[in-house]
């Protein structure tokens, strides 16, 4: 008996792994302990799941082929899985029928699968399992990582300075913090040190990690773009500090940080040519409003303390300028943030308003945002256009252009081309934005401002109060808020006139879409 194996791997980064090596070996004694004779092997190489369009699956579509050129020959098609070629039931049985019909018997490694009833009964029940299982994998790929980074362990590689466990390759969930590799962590530390000292430009640097033997450990020159990196994109990391990529929310991570909160602060200031504020503020969750509200005598920023009377401990906003006149004098805390309630409510935009919001942007989202939909009609346009010519095919063979030979070589073709086509169509209804769903959910979040605030956690307060006013509100005693630069949902509100057209981007200021 004779037949071929088809290994595919879902990222770039599994090429570089052993996973295409691990399923051709797991493969190639199966065949051994069967008697099956390996005539070829394909590889699908590095495209990921969600991407299975007809060029992202051409070595897929090449085995089909084969079996086809070589039908009676070929009598096994050996996968490590059901789920390396289809991720449905019915992509699976369409599969399963080509190699049918050209003699080939689909072979699963590491599942029992054969023509007896119970092998069929259990065939069907892993190609459907393959679907459900690639729904969940993201949603719990992500809880996991989410888990992991509020218990302070980073879940991605870390950055060049750590070591790395390499738990996953040995089947094992990341439980422990990177460790700080004894070669790469001082130099990385030291650079970042002196570069915190404004002693090196970003160029100077470059060429002084190698100098204290970064090249010799990696293998490679030090490159600009790794320099950049580390200043930027790593630096949280290198502080101590992870960040949360969905909430953005900071965590302080159980590895060992090789530079302060101050020098970060410096790193910063310095790269950017020294035009950020390096004062850092910390968060205190008892004074929200602080560095939102402004003084309504001189402007500064209000600040947030307790004092002590004989009923206890009171809370209180309080202008921190000396020069001012409301310096030292107390602004009950209560009261502040009350009126701020009230306040916002005074902006919310009105119904009208949000209903026609709503509309214009779903115009909007079907005229430009449909990336999704776009795709889908594209793949079906395709799987149209094959159709038709699978159509032709059975009218040239009735009028005599085609063979019977050349007729079902040609017919062969179309249907391979089909199937890979409806796999890529299945796939690209995946992830489709509910943009309606999301709109209301919005228009829910924006219609009680003052509600929003009261119930939200403390730690998102701050971003709120930056998104409705990004420069800050003033608050004079005994007189109330006065008037701000609105953010851009509720200054639109504000001069709403009840025209679509004022809610309409001008040219030239479109927001970038995907693609």
């Amino acid at each position: 008996m004779k037949g071929i194996i088809y290994t595919r791997v879902s990222s770039g980064e599994q090429v570089e792994g052993t996973s295409l090596e691990f399923q051709e070996e797991v493969c190639k004694k199966y065949c051994q302990e069967k008697g099956i004779e390996v005539v070829s092997v394909f590889r699908e190489e590095g495209e990921s799941a969600k991407d299975l369009s007809l060029n992202n699956r051409k070595v897929f579509l090449d085995a089909l082929e084969y079996c086809r050129k070589n039908k009676g020959n070929v009598e096994a098609f050996i996968v490590l899985r059901l789920n390396r070629f289809a991720r449905n039931t019915e992509d699976h049985f369409a599969v399963r029928k080509i190699l049918i019909d050209y003699g080939t018997t689909l072979h699963s490694v590491t599942e029992p699968i054969d023509s007896s009833p119970t092998g069929k009964f259990f065939e069907t029940i892993i190609a459907g399992a393959s679907e459900y299982e690639n729904a969940i994998r993201k949603r719990q790929c992500t809880d996991g990582m989410m888990t992991q980074i509020n218990r302070g362990i980073y879940p991605w590689k870390a950055p060049t300075g750590y070591r790395c466990l390499h738990s996953k390759k040995h089947g094992e969930k990341k439980t422990r913090p990177d460790p700080p590799d004894e070669q790469s962590f001082p130099i990385i530390q030291k650079a970042l040190k002196e570069f915190s000292k404004g002693i090196y430009s970003q160029k100077e640097l470059t060429g002084k990690l190698d100098e204290w033997g970064l090249a010799r450990i990696r293998g490679k020159e030090t490159s600009m773009q790794f320099v950049d990196k580390m200043l930027s994109k790593h630096l949280k990391f290198y502080t101590g500090i992870i960040v949360n990529p969905w909430t953005q929310e900071e965590r302080r991570g159980l590895h060992k940080p090789m530079i302060s909160e101050e020098e970060m602060g410096k790193i910063t200031y310095f790269k950017s040519g020294g035009k950020l504020k390096l004062k850092r503020h910390r968060f205190n969750p008892d004074f929200a409003l602080r560095r939102t509200i402004l003084c309504g005598e001189c402007g500064h920023t209000l600040t947030g303390s307790y004092s002590r009377g004989n009923g206890g401990k009171y809370a209180n906003y309080h202008c921190y300028n000396k020069e001012c006149s409301m310096y030292g004098k107390s602004l009950p805390k209560k009261d502040i943030e009350a009126d701020f309630i009230k306040h916002l409510r005074t902006i919310t935009p009105k119904n009208e308003f949000l209903e026609l919001f709503k509309e214009t942007a779903l115009d909007f989202w079907q005229e430009k945002g449909q990336a999704y939909q776009t795709e889908t009609a594209r793949i079906q346009k395709a799987i149209n256009l094959l159709e038709k010519k699978r159509k032709r095919l059975y009218e040239m063979r009735e009028d005599g252009s085609y063979t019977k030979e050349e007729f079902f070589t040609r017919k062969a073709e179309v249907d391979n081309e089909i199937v890979a086509e409806q796999i890529s169509l299945n796939e690209s209804k995946i992830d489709q934005l509910d943009i309606e769903g999301a709109l209301n959910y919005a228009m829910h979040f924006i219609d009680d401002l003052g509600r929003q605030w009261f119930d939200m956690p403390d730690k998102i307060k701050p971003r709120f109060q930056k998104l409705v006013f990004p420069e800050g509100v003033s608050y004079k005693k005994n007189v109330g808020f006065g008037t701000a630069r609105l953010g851009l949902v509720y200054s639109i509100n504000a001069t709403f006139d009840g025209k679509k057209s004022s809610l309409v981007a001008r040219r030239g200021i479109e927001p970038l879409l995907p693609g």
